[in-house]
């Protein structure tokens, strides 16, 4: 079973260009946003998470975005965000931007599970995704009792 997670924004004036359309940056953003409230609605709330499973985040390894159809001032875009698969250090979340029942954009990131370092000039490494966060992301493993 997919993990999958929609939150919503409203286009701000300063997401978008002279022209009135979100000036497509934005959306790469918005992609972080849904990321992140999917982490939330499982339990894992970054500010919460990262200390506690000593890391210094998940960042972004690879993204893309296929563009689709305008977003403009004040539109209120639905950000829906699925997890793809999850493997021993990486993750996929893949992204769709909607407003109503009009795609705008589609994209993916996928991210890597970062160690806090343990000696100052120490380079980030992926770590291995720890069992209990690799279930909640896969869908196999209910939110109660973990952490």
């Amino acid at each position: 079973m997919a993990v999958e997670h929609a939150t919503s924004v409203q286009v701000r004036w300063g997401d978008v260009d002279p022209a009135g359309i979100v000036f497509y940056p934005r959306f790469f953003e918005w992609y972080d946003l849904g990321c992140e409230a999917l982490f939330a609605s499982l339990g894992l709330a970054w500010p919460d998470a990262f200390p506690r499973y000593d890391v210094v985040g998940v960042p972004i390894v690879e993204s893309s975005s296929r563009f689709v159809s305008p977003a403009r001032y004040g539109d209120v875009l639905t950000i829906r965000s699925r997890v793809a698969w999850v493997r021993a250090k990486t993750f996929r979340v893949e992204h769709e931007i909607a407003v109503g029942a009009r795609l705008c954009a589609e994209g993916h990131e996928i991210r890597a599970w970062v160690g806090r370092p343990t000696a100052p000039g120490e380079r980030l490494r992926a770590r291995p995704i720890p069992e209990d966060v690799a279930r909640l992301l896969r869908g196999s493993d209910a939110r109660a009792g973990i952490g």
